[in-house]
Order: structure tokens, then sequence, then C-alpha cells
């Protein structure tokens, strides 16, 4: 080998760095492919979790009267078990006079934006705890709302006239996808202004506070997201594109690089620290 011939050439003090250089690689290299490894099977159960539990039986969950006081304050940790990544239907009116639009780039990384919608339940409510302790119906029956994120549409369909598909209408709707929980409105960096109709971030008691939502408070907790499950109907989402499973993932759990990105720098670093490991046995 060209490098066994170059290192044998060499005196004992030029060896002696090589020998300990190429150690210190070894080690680098090493503890890189390593570390990219375990993210590889770190996403990879997370991905195949998300799957199975994606295929699951699609359930009705359309919010009903007994269902308030369970739901909206549920600890995160019901939310983890019961509800994270289960496929669920809604059925209601979606107002589409009604809309705010949140720029993202979707997986191609085209320019656009995620369409957010009310969807009004035919059997909606909202908590009053005053009301339970004066002896009264502790659920106010009302015309309460969902806040739902119909998907992507492409920054030139921005304008509405541009989307003549989607027109206002008291027909009940059927849409497909999970429940993901809101952040707290001060997790985010930037902040909303809908004085200006300019929104950065789903920060979902703004956008009820904004729309006038009877039940803002209890809809501030979660919200619906369309994704294309399989044996799902997203007969509402118009011109917007539901979110694929797998986008569905990666957005959930912010990653910037997928198990196979992982898998492709953990070949590359390993190989790298084996050429390593040999100069520094041929060094010896």
């Amino acid at each position: 080998m060209l490098a066994k011939s170059l290192i044998s050439k060499m005196n004992a003090a030029d060896r002696s760095k090589v020998r300990d250089g190429a150690g210190y690689c070894t080690l680098v290299f090493g503890g890189i492919a390593y570390w990219n490894y375990r993210e590889r099977l770190h996403k990879e159960f997370k991905r195949s979790e998300a799957h199975y539990r994606l295929s699951r039986m699609i359930e009705n969950m359309t919010p009903w009267k007994q269902l308030y006081f369970s739901w909206w304050r549920m600890p995160k940790e019901t939310f983890n078990v019961y509800h994270r990544f289960k496929p669920y239907y809604i059925l209601g009116q979606l107002d589409q006079t009604k809309e705010v639009l949140l720029p993202k780039k979707n997986a191609q990384g085209a320019d656009g934006f995620d369409v957010i919608n009310p969807l009004y339940c035919y059997e909606g409510g909202k908590t009053s705890f005053r009301e339970l302790i004066n002896g009264g119906d502790p659920v106010i029956v009302e015309r309460a709302a969902l806040i739902v994120n119909r998907g992507w549409i492409p920054a030139s369909l921005r304008d509405k006239r541009s989307r003549p598909e989607e027109v206002n209408s008291r027909k009940l709707v059927r849409l497909t996808g999970v429940f993901r929980a809101g952040k707290d409105i001060h997790d985010y960096k930037v902040p909303n202004n809908p004085d200006n109709n300019d929104w950065h971030n789903l920060a979902l008691e703004d956008i009820g506070i904004f729309w006038d939502l009877p039940n803002w408070d209890e809809a501030k907790y979660y919200y619906f997201h369309c994704t294309a499950v399989p044996g799902g109907s997203n007969s509402g989402c118009g011109a917007a594109t539901p979110l694929a499973p797998d986008e569905l993932v990666d957005d959930h759990y912010g990653w910037r690089w997928s198990e196979h990105t992982h898998n492709k720098f953990e070949k590359c670093f390993g190989a790298a620290s084996l050429g390593m490991l040999a100069i520094t046995y041929f060094a010896l």
C-alpha cells in the first residue's frame, strides 16, 4: 500500500507524529460515526412508532359536550400516550372567510404557506367553572370551533381569488388528520401582529382571539392538522395539500436531517476512522 510504503521511509520522530495524529483522528471520526449511528437508530424508532400509530383505525373525535373536561386540559403525558399521531376525523362547517397564512417551505424547499381556518362543530361548547360553582351546567353549548391546519399551498396561491374552488358554505365537511399540541404563546421568537395580518407562528391563543372564537380559551391547547393517512378523507382541504406521514413526523420533532442523512455520515466517517486506524497501525 502507498501509505505503508511512505510511512516506512520516515524516521522515528516523523512516524511518531503520524501515529499520534492518526490516532486522534481515529477517535474523532469514530465518535462522529457512532453519534450518527445512534441518531439514525433513534429516528428510525421514532418514525416507525409514528407510522404504527398512524396505521390505526380512524376514529371520530369531533368535540362534543361530555368531552370538554377530559380533553382540553389533559396532562401532556396523557396526550402523548393516547392521542399523539393517532388518526382521527372531525366533522363541521369550515369557515373559509377567516384565514391565517403562515409562511413555510415544503419538503422540496419551495416557498408557500400553511392555511389555518376555524372549523365549527355541530355540537360545541366551552367550560365555565362559575356555572359549576353556582349549580348550573358547566359546559355551555355554543357554536364553538377547532383551529385547523388544512395543509400547504404554494406562494402563487396566496391571493384567495386564485383558489376559486374554496367557497364558503354551510355544508358539513370531513377532515382527517391528527391533533397536535400548541406551544405556549411566549415560546415563539417572532411575535404575530394581527392588526396588520402579519403572522409568523401558530400561536393558538393569538388566532383564537383574533377570530373572536367563543371557546378560544379551550382551543388554545390543541389544534387539528390535516394529514394524508391511509383510508382518510379530506373533503374540505380545497387547494391545500395535507401533510404526508413522513412530513408530519419531521415537522413534529423538528428534524433537519433524516435518518438517511445520518446513515451516509455514519458510513463516511466510519470508513475514515478505519483508514486512520490502519495508518496508526502502520506507524507503530
